[in-house]
């Protein structure tokens, strides 16, 4: 080989390099970005505001209509009856996102009356 083609296959060889190295780079730059996304939506959960009063647990009824309240907000929450069709393993993590946002609105607001009827609740349908 001449000295001008040496010269030209080594160039050669450095673009498809640096060309070889750029779709790398670019690659995995891009499944990085969608890791990202990914973690940001996890990130922050979905809330739902419930109103109520605290005279509302003074009765029965009152009570039983802040747990109404909470299980319609936990189903919104978890996506449940939002028109759309779930499939069997969506709707498996769609009930235990309920139970879980449900027992924990229950704990945080730890009212006697409303853990008894969250009690009966869960075992009526155990």
């Amino acid at each position: 080989m001449t000295r001008p083609n040496s010269a030209l296959v080594l160039r050669r060889a450095s673009e498809r390099l640096s060309a070889g190295a750029a779709a790398v780079a670019l690659t995995l730059l891009t499944l990085l970005t969608f890791d990202v996304r990914a973690a940001e939506r996890e990130a922050a959960p979905a809330k739902v505001i419930v109103h109520y009063s605290d005279t509302a647990f003074g009765t029965t009824e009152g009570t039983a209509q802040v747990y109404r309240k909470l299980k319609t907000a936990a189903r919104r929450v978890c996506g449940i009856n939002d028109g759309g069709r779930l499939t069997l393993d969506q709707g498996i993590a769609a009930r235990k996102c309920f139970d879980t946002a449900l027992a924990d609105a229950v704990r945080r607001i730890d009212r006697p009356m409303l853990t008894s009827v969250h009690t009966k609740y869960t075992r009526d349908l155990g």
